[in-house]
């Protein structure tokens, strides 16, 4: 939050804050290390121990970094740097009184910058306070309105509300000042993708924009190889209808006046056979050639690397063989054609209905699981709140 570098005009932390910058964490943290390392001042130093707490929230260490800032409060207790890092390290220890407390500390220190609203955002975010944390992270966007992390404030709040309609929004706010933001654009992404306001090809262009501007985000790829995956599996549809039209091209299953002699027209099973390649030519170019490079490396590298996407190609390249068999032999016995049907679909079928279903049972575990978190921080938000009347009444009764 500082605006001055943390360790003041020391020359090596200076350079350790540089290197945190550049995200060196590890570096960072080995030079402030040396550094405390050399003097007893300098290990008392609040301002160091704040920057080392900083690298070690960079780690996710935050047992580390909830020892670091205590130290730091005890000899400067109005640092506001260490409330918001301890704030942010206490929450994620499940203290989230002690959070929201020290997240306060900060506000109270800094009134005028966004930074503190933030951190008592999340803090109250955690402690199941969804009202309090959005008037935080209100609050952080009116002081800094071009901030993104008070944005991203306000759209973790309103997820955990239930809103991802104003969530979306709050992304929109955030890239028309910020429009290569990778972070803002994967989420808003995401969030079209579980609204269905976006196709596959278009969120492969998404996410591959939003990689190119965060090439070492995780988060990206795997967001952008599960579209990649997705549309692999789409090729099976392709491979059933081209089935299903072989089946009647070539008479397996003839119903009403249709012709029932066999073999088929050669005509009529040559014209197939060109659609067919027309519709796999479609396909091909739909979910490959129309997709940024980006995007057509990871697809290939999906299908190399992912037993779940060469299952895919399989199944279609097996509906598929079945059908040109279909209408490329020219069968007379019926028995065989029918046969030929079932054993290229049958297989393909339920391999997509048993991917579905599971995937749809993962998204209701993740939902439940989201309701029963988000019941059980309401519910200690409640219990804190009568505890704080009891205490009220009877402070009034003495």
């Amino acid at each position: 939050m500082s605006d001055t570098p943390y360790g003041g005009e020391h020359p090596t932390v200076a350079r350790a804050e540089a290197l945190l910058d550049l995200g060196r964490t590890e570096d960072a943290r080995d030079l402030l290390f040396a550094h405390m390392n050399e003097s007893e001042e300098h290990k008392n130093d609040p301002a160091v121990l704040v920057l080392t707490a900083a690298c070690f929230y960079r780690m996710q260490k935050w047992p580390a970094v909830e020892l670091l800032t205590y130290n730091a409060l005890r000899v400067n207790p109005d640092h506001g740097d260490a409330h918001m890092l301890r704030s942010e390290a206490l929450w994620r220890l499940g203290r989230v009184d002690e959070a929201v407390t020290a997240a306060r500390e900060a506000v109270q220190l800094h009134l005028h910058h966004p930074s503190p609203y933030q951190s008592l955002s999340a803090a109250l975010r955690a402690a199941g306070d969804f009202q309090g944390a959005l008037q935080a992270a209100d609050e952080a966007v009116r002081l800094g309105p071009e901030v993104v992390a008070s944005h991203f404030a306000r759209y973790y709040t309103l997820m955990e509300m239930g809103d991802p309609a104003a969530a979306q929004q709050v992304m929109r706010d955030v890239l028309a000042f910020a429009p290569d933001d990778a972070d803002a654009r994967a989420l808003l992404a995401g969030l079209q993708d579980e609204a269905r306001e976006a196709r596959l090809p278009e969120l492969a262009k998404e996410y591959a924009a939003a990689l190119g501007s965060d090439p070492g985000s995780t988060y990206i790829v795997a967001k952008l190889e599960d579209v990649a995956l997705r549309l692999v599996r789409r090729t099976r549809w392709v491979a059933l209808l081209c089935l299903l039209y072989a089946a009647v091209t070539s008479r397996a299953f003839p119903t009403g006046d249709d012709p029932t002699s066999l073999p088929a027209p050669l005509g009529a099973r040559m014209w197939f056979f060109f659609l067919m390649c027309v519709g796999w030519g479609l396909c091909v170019w739909r979910t490959y050639y129309k997709l940024p490079k980006g995007a057509q490396l990871t697809l290939l590298s999906v299908v190399r690397r992912a037993l779940a996407a060469k299952l895919a190609v399989a199944h279609s390249l097996w509906g598929t063989l079945c059908a040109v068999l279909l209408v490329t032999v020219p069968w007379t016995d019926r028995g065989y054609e029918q046969a030929l049907v079932w054993i290229g679909g049958v297989p393909v079928v339920l391999a997509m209905w048993w991917g579905s279903t599971k995937r749809r049972n993962e998204r209701e575990d993740a939902r439940k699981a989201k309701e029963k978190r988000l019941k059980a921080a309401q519910e200690r938000h409640r219990e804190r709140l009568r505890e704080s009347a009891r205490d009220k009444e009877s402070e009034a009764a003495r």
